[in-house]
């Protein structure tokens, strides 16, 4: 057999190799992304980014609740939900996350920010907050705020996150409207 033939007998052999592997790894990627419905959303995680492993959190019936109500935009309701969250787990940085961007939605600044800062004591790193908290700023007109929360979220997102993402483009669109 010439080493023509025989090349051409490797790179024919290889290609379904490489599919199954292509195939594995995105079995393996989706297998990691997957969460029970409503595990996460609007910017919920309580992991610091520093584990080694990924655990889906346990999300209560107040959570579950409150996400739905969210989802729908009855942040008065959500925040009922919330507000009982917190008072059986005053260390959850979701639930104050998802506080602070009710209050917000409503109009409700002041309570937003504080929110959004227990979030962050609990947790400097999360996500959600960061990019939420600069939000506020830009809705208060503070855009120095808005790209410190950019520069603390780049060092929270190993990867460019869609939090990241979210407010880069939200600053964008601040600067062009300003």
């Amino acid at each position: 057999m010439s080493s023509r033939t025989f090349q051409n007998v490797r790179v024919a052999n290889a290609r379904p190799l490489f599919l199954q592997l292509l195939g594995l790894l995105a079995l393996i990627a989706i297998s990691l992304m997957i969460a029970p419905p409503g595990a996460r959303a609007a910017g919920t995680s309580e992991s610091d980014g520093n584990s080694s492993s990924y655990t889906v959190p346990t999300v209560s019936k107040e959570m579950r609740k409150a996400i739905v109500l969210i989802r729908k935009e009855d942040y008065s309701g959500a925040l009922s939900f919330l507000e009982g969250e917190i008072a059986k787990n005053p260390d959850s940085a979701d639930a104050w996350n998802l506080t602070g961007f009710a209050s917000r939605k409503m109009g409700n600044y002041t309570a937003s920010e504080a929110a959004y800062d227990k979030a962050l004591a609990i947790n400097p790193k999360h996500k959600g907050a960061l990019e939420y908290k600069g939000e506020l700023y830009l809705t208060l007109g503070n855009l120095a705020g808005a790209e410190e929360m950019l520069a603390r979220l780049s060092k929270a997102c190993y990867f460019s996150c869609k939090e990241k993402k979210q407010l880069v483009a939200a600053i964008e669109a601040y600067k062009k409207a300003n």
